[in-house]
């Protein structure tokens, strides 16, 4: 493993940080306690300079609103994973509990491992385990080795064993990679139709954008992959028809995940 970075290593992003008790614990500790009702936030690393700071600014304010937990995307500015650490490691000064995305996809492992040993450090002990990018057909090759985030899973557990909670994403609609778009009049299954969107095409024409069912099935078979390597946090992708949810649900309490 790469060698520990310490916090104090990480750039301070945030002017406004007021350092409160330590917060170091496991969302899967503090979900499995918590009442019903909690919520968490997430905020995406912005683009400009006066956009972080501002950000930071609402970090702080919004912790006064009680979320359970806060997550950070990768950034879209410099190396992604250097600002999402850096802002993790602000909001570990404020006193939140954090959760942080990290996605693997055309990284080297020793990367991965110091991201993983800068957590460790700053005392964030929650990861979202994420793909991130398509892998190029170059990658292995060049020593870069995860493909999948079945393998930053895998990886983490072996590395770090129960060190850290580790979040996987959930697809209630279908990964966006096996949506198909199909003409309207294609038959579709009950379940099929309650996750298709329907628009128009540039000819006006009505386009169905749906995950069949067949592809479905192999979505939950890979996040049972993912929990059984070592997950213990699903978080959803955004969906707006609650049925679609409670199918995804059915499924993986069927498939054991839940």
């Amino acid at each position: 493993l790469g060698k520990a970075s310490s916090s104090s290593s990480q750039p301070q992003v945030c002017e406004e940080a007021a350092p409160v008790k330590d917060e170091s614990g496991k969302i899967s500790d503090l979900i499995a306690s918590a009442s019903p009702g909690w919520f968490s936030l997430e905020y995406f690393p912005p683009k400009t300079e006066e956009g972080l700071r501002k950000l930071c600014s609402r970090i702080l304010r919004m912790k006064a609103l009680g979320p359970l937990f806060v997550g950070f995307a990768c950034g879209a500015r410099g190396p992604k994973s250097d600002l999402t650490l850096a802002l993790s490691a602000e909001a570990k000064k404020m006193g939140c509990v954090v959760n942080m995305h990290l996605t693997c996809t055309n990284q080297e492992g020793n990367k991965v491992s110091k991201t993983l040993e800068s957590c460790k450090a700053m005392g964030v002990r929650n990861i979202v385990a994420l793909r991130g990018d398509p892998p190029d057909a170059k990658a292995r090759e060049g020593g870069k080795t995860f493909s999948c985030a079945l393998d930053l899973v895998k990886f983490i557990r072996e590395t770090h064993s129960d060190h850290f909670s580790i979040a996987v994403a959930g697809y209630p609609e279908g990964h966006p990679d096996v949506i198909e778009e199909l003409p309207s009049h294609v038959e579709l299954s009950a379940s099929e139709q309650r996750r298709a969107k329907r628009a128009k095409d540039a000819s006006g024409k009505e386009v169905v954008s749906v995950c069949r069912d067949a592809q479905y099935a192999k979505e939950i078979a890979y996040l049972k992959e993912k929990v059984d390597a070592g997950a213990d946090v699903v978080i959803t992708q955004l969906f707006l028809d609650p049925q679609v949810y409670f199918d995804f649900v059915q499924a993986c309490r069927k498939w054991e995940i839940l």
